[in-house]
């Protein structure tokens, strides 16, 4: 089995609309794909639908940033088997748009102030959706203030530079508590991105296991392969479930492609296997999968 359980699309801050990436998906000879936008689902039904068309598997996502109790520290949740119609989703999300126009407004006013002349509307717009830092950085770009987005993010938009405002933030337990109220499973994104050395990483899953969370992401373009080993063993050992994600957010905002970082995700089919069933989805059955 193909599966990439981790891209994005217009409706956060993906370049490609839900049924073109389901569409890319497909015609590269993916067997299965999980949307995961960030803190939308706003794309989940026209994904699902194009999936449907095509004859796909499809797991509905979503990518929520949280916290770690008594930190600021940034976490990405991974929720896979959600409904997209859920009361519970859909009013954290609403409130969580209003709370990103508001900060990324004042982000844009800090780069304004800076000397750019970046205007929030054109940045609404670009958006379409949910409105990200990414949007802030590309329009940077687009106006030659910066020459990557990588470099607005390391200048101005990160933590700690001058443009940055912290978000309102959800911590791990509030996180999984949303997606077990959806009936969705959640999994700790992209753990090597958390620099963590591994002592203090188990630790840390550990204690995150106890507030709700159920797998980890060991597979991904950011992982070393003795690194993806050491979280394939370490959800091993703790009973967790194992996925793998590319990140795809389409080649116009990273170098990145679909399948990127599971080449040596040799267990796929059988992690598959058990997240979709531990997910309870409502999309059918996985291919090859008997009546």
């Amino acid at each position: 089995m193909r599966a990439d359980l981790h891209v994005h699309t217009t409706a956060s801050d993906g370049a490609c609309t839900p049924g073109e990436v389901v569409s890319a998906a497909a015609q590269a000879g993916f067997d299965l794909l999980a949307v995961t936008d960030h803190d939308t689902i706003g794309g989940i039904r026209a994904a699902m639908a194009r999936a449907q068309e095509l004859g796909m598997a499809l797991l509905p996502g979503v990518e929520l940033s949280v916290v770690s109790a008594g930190s600021d520290r940034e976490i990405h949740l991974l929720g896979y088997g959600l409904h997209p119609d859920d009361p519970g989703l859909a009013a954290y999300f609403d409130r969580k748009e209003r709370e990103r126009e508001a900060r990324a407004q004042a982000m844009v006013e800090r780069v304004r102030a800076l000397g750019m002349d970046v205007r929030f509307e054109e940045v609404r717009a670009m958006a379409g959706g949910v409105i990200s830092r990414s949007h802030i950085a590309k329009r940077m770009v687009e106006l030659g203030c910066v020459g990557s987005v990588k470099e607005a993010f390391e200048r101005f938009l990160n933590p700690g530079r001058p443009a940055y405002v912290p978000r309102e933030a959800t911590t791990m337990a509030q996180g999984c508590a949303l997606l077990r109220a959806a009936g969705a499973v959640s999994v700790l994104a992209h753990p090597g991105l958390l620099r963590m050395g591994e002592t203090a990483l188990e630790a840390c899953v550990a204690e995150w296991q106890g507030q709700g969370l159920q797998g980890l992401e060991a597979f991904h373009p950011s992982h070393q392969a003795n690194h993806a080993r050491f979280l394939y063993g370490l959800a091993r050992r703790r009973g967790l479930l194992v996925t793998g994600g590319s990140d795809y957010h389409g080649e116009a905002m990273r170098p990145t492609h679909l399948g990127d970082g599971l080449a040596g995700w040799e267990s796929c089919d059988a992690d598959v296997r058990a997240l979709w069933h531990a997910a309870g989805t409502r999309c059918g059955r996985l291919p090859d999968e008997p009546i």
